[in-house]
């Protein structure tokens, strides 16, 4: 439990201050390290409300890392039932 909320600390720290694509590999490897990381989900949100652009009208593409780490998210879980070495 200590281990996430440091995870999620950093990750946090790594969305405001670096850059998009260091968020990106960090929380690929953040997803492989735990079993469930749905709070990548929230980061997303925060990826998208720092670097996203601003419009009037809804549109997908407005929210495109919070649907990345969807997908990323939803991938890893079927990622990790089919590897052999992944314990947790």
């Amino acid at each position: 439990m200590f281990k996430r909320i440091i995870f999620d600390i950093l990750l946090f720290i790594s969305a405001i201050v670096a850059p998009w694509w260091f968020t990106g590999i960090f929380s690929i490897a953040i997803l492989y390290y735990f079993k469930n990381f749905n709070e990548i989900i929230l980061f997303g949100l925060i990826m998208d409300i720092l670097y996203g652009r601003l419009s009037a009208n809804f549109h997908w593409y407005d929210y495109r890392f919070t649907f990345l780490f969807i997908i990323l998210l939803l991938t890893s879980y079927f990622i990790k039932k089919r590897l052999k070495f992944y314990d947790k």
